[in-house]
C-alpha cells in the first residue's frame, strides 16, 4: 500500500485559504486517526502548533513533533501517524534537523506503508527532488529528499514563473526531472489514481 503526497505552495490554514486542501487530506483517514505535525522549519512555532489543531483537530489525534521533544518522539509519531504534515517556513532548518535525526528515509517507509504526507511551503521543497530556492541572497536549486520526482516551486505566480522556470531550465538535470510551479492554496496531489490539482490557485507543470 502507498500513501498519498500534498505539495502545497503555500498559504494561510486559519484564514480557510488551504481549507480545499485540508478537507480533501482529511477525508483519507479515519475520525480519530494520528496525524503528526512537524513545525520545524518555522523553528517550532506555537502559534502554528496551535492553528495546526485548530483545523485538524476535530478530525484527528494530534501531535507536536519538536526538536525539544527529540528524536525518539518524532520516530514514534512517524510510525503511528495517518498523516505527516511538513509546515512552512525555512527549508534548511527542516532539512538540517532530518539529517541530524537520519529519519528522512522513514518518511519513504511510512509512505509505502500507506501514510498520507503533506508538505507545505518549505515542506513541499523538502519533499521533491529539487526546488527553486528564493530564502539565499540569489535564487538557486537545491536538493530536497526526493519523495517526489520533480523540481518544486512555491508561491508561484505568473509574474515570477518565468524566472523560476528559466533557473530550473539551466541546471544540469532539468530534462531528467519535470517542473511544477504551485500557487498558494493550492496543491499537487499524488496517488495511486494519479496526479490532480486541489485547491483555488493554478499548477504549471512542464516535462522536457
Amino acid at each position: 500500500m502507498t500513501g498519498t503526497i500534498y505539495l502545497i505552495g503555500g498559504g494561510e490554514i486559519l484564514n480557510n485559504g488551504t481549507q480545499i486542501i485540508d478537507q480533501d487530506l482529511s477525508s483519507l483517514a479515519p475520525k480519530g486517526a494520528e496525524f503528526v505535525f512537524f513545525g520545524t522549519a518555522s523553528e517550532d512555532n506555537n502559534d502554528y502548533a496551535e492553528a495546526i489543531k485548530t483545523v485538524y483537530g476535530s478530525h484527528f489525534e494530534i501531535k507536536i513533533a519538536t526538536r525539544k521533544k527529540g528524536k525518539d518522539y518524532a520516530v514514534r509519531a512517524i510510525e503511528s501517524a495517518s498523516v505527516i504534515y511538513l509546515g512552512g517556513g525555512q527549508t534548511e532548518l527542516l532539512l538540517k534537523l532530518f539529517s541530524e535525526w537520519d529519519i528522512k528515509d522513514r518518511l519513504f517507509i511510512a509512505m509505502q506503508m500507506g501514510s498520507h504526507i503533506a508538505g507545505i511551503s518549505a515542506g513541499a521543497q523538502a519533499l521533491s527532488s529539487y526546488y527553486v530556492d528564493e530564502e539565499s541572497q540569489l535564487p538557486c536549486i537545491k536538493k530536497g529528499w526526493g519523495l517526489v520526482h520533480g523540481c518544486v516551486y512555491v508561491h508561484a505566480t505568473l509574474d515570477s514563473l518565468k524566472n523560476a522556470r528559466k533557473l530550473w531550465a539551466e541546471h544540469s538535470r532539468a530534462s531528467q526531472y519535470p517542473f511544477i510551479a504551485i500557487s498558494e492554496n493550492t496543491a499537487w496531489r499524488i496517488g495511486l489514481k494519479g496526479e490532480e490539482k486541489i485547491g483555488t490557485g493554478e499548477i504549471w507543470l512542464s516535462r522536457q
